[in-house]
């Protein structure tokens, strides 16, 4: 049965995620996010992990796991990152700006809409715009949850790969 196989780590993880995006959200309040978060980090079995979440709505599409291994396919191709770094939001997003500008930059993306939890860079491909959007989200422990998506070329999908605490 589904429910009484053993959780992963990555699960764990997962339901974690999970749980603060929906305090984000406004579904959870601090006290119950923390008990919830303290009983996925210690369960079991997917079974204790899906009764964590089981008053949550699914989500409306399957969100990627965190990211772990550099992309090696060459060429632009389609990319989603997701990380939780170890800063506040501010912190976050100056450092992306920083560190990611400059390759985005040689390849001709151009920052095109900049406020301070979203950060979209476009450049034009003959008719058609390719887009990487970055979105900036608190995590209730002071952590940020970084998202990126877009397609880009090998550099910058190992730029968006290599950021970390």
């Amino acid at each position: 049965m589904e429910g009484d196989v053993r959780a992963s780590d990555r699960e764990r993880e997962a339901a974690v995620l999970r749980l603060r995006a929906s305090h984000l959200e406004g579904r959870l309040e601090v006290e119950d996010l923390e008990e919830r978060i303290a009983r996925a980090q210690i369960a079991v079995t997917r079974g204790e992990l899906d009764a964590l979440q089981v008053d949550l709505p699914a989500p409306p599409h399957e969100v990627p796991e965190t990211t772990g291994r550099l992309p090696r396919r060459p060429g632009r191709r389609p990319f989603s990152e997701r990380k939780v770094l170890g800063e506040s939001l501010e912190a976050v997003r100056e450092a992306a700006l920083a560190y990611l500008v400059p390759p985005l930059e040689s390849y001709g993306y151009l920052l095109v809409d900049e406020r301070d939890d979203l950060l979209v860079f476009a450049v034009r491909r003959g008719r058609a715009e390719e887009r990487i959007t970055v979105r900036l989200r608190p995590a209730a422990d002071g952590r940020t949850l970084l998202l990126a998506r877009g397609t880009a070329p090998l550099r910058i999908r190992r730029a968006f790969a290599r950021m970390h605490d």
